[in-house]
Protein backbone atom coordinates (compact mmCIF):
# COMPACT_ATOMS: atom_id res chain seq x y z
CA UNK A 1 0.00 0.00 0.00
CA UNK A 2 1.09 3.59 -0.44
CA UNK A 3 2.00 6.11 2.21
CA UNK A 4 -1.24 7.94 1.36
CA UNK A 5 -3.28 4.75 1.89
CA UNK A 6 -1.63 4.13 5.26
CA UNK A 7 -2.18 7.74 6.26
CA UNK A 8 -5.89 7.53 5.41
CA UNK A 9 -6.30 4.26 7.32
CA UNK A 10 -4.61 5.80 10.35
CA UNK A 11 -6.78 8.92 10.21
CA UNK A 12 -9.86 6.71 9.88
CA UNK A 13 -8.79 4.75 12.97
CA UNK A 14 -8.40 7.93 15.03
CA UNK A 15 -11.82 9.12 13.89
CA UNK A 16 -13.28 5.73 14.85
CA UNK A 17 -11.71 5.97 18.31
CA UNK A 18 -13.18 9.42 18.86
CA UNK A 19 -16.67 8.16 18.05
CA UNK A 20 -16.21 4.99 20.13
CA UNK A 21 -16.18 2.60 17.17
CA UNK A 22 -13.68 -0.01 18.36
CA UNK A 23 -14.96 -2.48 15.74
CA UNK A 24 -13.70 -0.18 12.97
CA UNK A 25 -10.27 0.02 14.62
CA UNK A 26 -10.02 -3.76 14.97
CA UNK A 27 -11.17 -4.23 11.36
CA UNK A 28 -8.16 -2.17 10.25
CA UNK A 29 -5.79 -4.60 11.99
CA UNK A 30 -4.18 -7.81 10.85
CA UNK A 31 -5.29 -10.91 12.76
CA UNK A 32 -1.88 -11.13 14.45
CA UNK A 33 -1.63 -7.41 15.30
CA UNK A 34 0.65 -6.39 18.15
CA UNK A 35 -0.65 -3.38 20.06
CA UNK A 36 1.65 -2.12 22.75
CA UNK A 37 1.85 0.34 25.56
CA UNK A 38 4.70 -1.49 27.26
CA UNK A 39 7.05 1.49 27.44
CA UNK A 40 4.53 3.61 29.35
CA UNK A 41 4.07 2.06 32.78
CA UNK A 42 4.48 -1.64 32.05
CA UNK A 43 4.04 -3.71 35.19
CA UNK A 44 2.28 -0.93 37.08
CA UNK A 45 -0.61 0.33 34.98
CA UNK A 46 -3.47 -2.11 34.32
CA UNK A 47 -3.71 -1.17 30.64
CA UNK A 48 0.04 -1.22 29.97
CA UNK A 49 1.69 -4.05 28.09
CA UNK A 50 1.58 -5.59 24.66
CA UNK A 51 -1.62 -7.10 23.30
CA UNK A 52 -1.76 -9.65 20.48
CA UNK A 53 -4.68 -10.23 18.13
CA UNK A 54 -8.12 -8.73 17.78
CA UNK A 55 -9.59 -9.95 21.08
CA UNK A 56 -6.75 -8.56 23.18
CA UNK A 57 -6.87 -5.21 21.35
CA UNK A 58 -10.58 -4.97 22.19
CA UNK A 59 -9.77 -5.75 25.83
CA UNK A 60 -7.19 -2.97 25.83
CA UNK A 61 -9.78 -0.39 24.75
CA UNK A 62 -12.14 -1.71 27.46
CA UNK A 63 -9.36 -1.21 30.00
CA UNK A 64 -8.84 2.37 28.81
CA UNK A 65 -12.53 3.10 29.38
CA UNK A 66 -12.43 1.45 32.80
CA UNK A 67 -9.46 3.43 34.07
CA UNK A 68 -9.58 6.92 32.59
CA UNK A 69 -11.77 9.54 30.97
CA UNK A 70 -10.23 11.29 27.97
CA UNK A 71 -10.90 15.01 27.74
CA UNK A 72 -8.51 15.94 24.91
CA UNK A 73 -7.12 13.70 22.18
CA UNK A 74 -5.93 15.95 19.40
CA UNK A 75 -3.69 14.87 16.54
CA UNK A 76 -1.03 17.50 15.88
CA UNK A 77 0.82 15.86 12.99
CA UNK A 78 0.89 12.75 10.81
CA UNK A 79 4.07 11.51 9.16
CA UNK A 80 3.59 8.67 6.68
CA UNK A 81 5.69 6.21 4.72
CA UNK A 82 4.91 3.03 2.79
CA UNK A 83 5.35 0.95 5.95
CA UNK A 84 4.49 3.18 8.89
CA UNK A 85 2.65 6.26 10.10
CA UNK A 86 3.85 8.32 13.05
CA UNK A 87 1.17 10.36 14.81
CA UNK A 88 1.97 13.18 17.21
CA UNK A 89 -0.93 13.83 19.57
CA UNK A 90 -1.80 15.89 22.60
CA UNK A 91 -3.76 13.98 25.22
CA UNK A 92 -5.38 14.95 28.48
CA UNK A 93 -7.31 12.53 30.66
CA UNK A 94 -8.48 12.00 34.22
CA UNK A 95 -7.78 8.82 36.13
CA UNK A 96 -11.01 7.34 37.47
CA UNK A 97 -9.38 5.81 40.55
CA UNK A 98 -8.31 9.13 42.08
CA UNK A 99 -9.42 12.04 39.88
CA UNK A 100 -5.84 12.97 38.96
CA UNK A 101 -5.45 14.74 35.62
CA UNK A 102 -2.67 13.65 33.25
CA UNK A 103 -1.39 15.65 30.29
CA UNK A 104 0.76 14.33 27.48
CA UNK A 105 1.74 17.45 25.51
CA UNK A 106 3.33 15.16 22.91
CA UNK A 107 2.50 11.49 22.58
CA UNK A 108 3.98 9.76 19.56
CA UNK A 109 2.15 6.71 18.28
CA UNK A 110 3.71 4.51 15.61
CA UNK A 111 1.44 2.45 13.38
CA UNK A 112 3.06 -0.20 11.15
CA UNK A 113 1.36 -1.76 8.11
CA UNK A 114 1.69 -4.92 6.08
CA UNK A 115 1.47 -5.07 2.28
CA UNK A 116 -2.30 -5.53 2.47
CA UNK A 117 -2.74 -2.22 4.30
CA UNK A 118 -3.57 -3.84 7.65
CA UNK A 119 -2.06 -2.62 10.92
CA UNK A 120 0.52 -5.10 12.20
CA UNK A 121 1.87 -3.09 15.13
CA UNK A 122 0.97 -0.01 17.15
CA UNK A 123 3.22 1.40 19.83
CA UNK A 124 3.45 4.55 21.93
CA UNK A 125 6.40 6.74 22.78
CA UNK A 126 5.99 9.25 25.62
CA UNK A 127 7.51 10.28 28.91
CA UNK A 128 5.45 8.39 31.55
CA UNK A 129 6.64 10.45 34.54
CA UNK A 130 3.46 12.51 35.03
CA UNK A 131 1.20 9.51 34.44
CA UNK A 132 3.01 7.32 36.95
CA UNK A 133 3.06 10.10 39.55
CA UNK A 134 -0.70 10.61 39.12
CA UNK A 135 -1.40 6.85 39.29
CA UNK A 136 0.56 6.52 42.53
CA UNK A 137 -1.45 9.25 44.33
Amino acid sequence: MSAQDNLQTTKDMYAAFKRGDIDAIVASCAEDVEWGTDNIGAGELPWAGVRHGHAEVRQLFDSFAEHFEIEVFEQLDFLASENQVAVVSREEFTLKKNGQKVVFPELVQLVAFNGDGKVTRQSNVADPTALLAAWRC
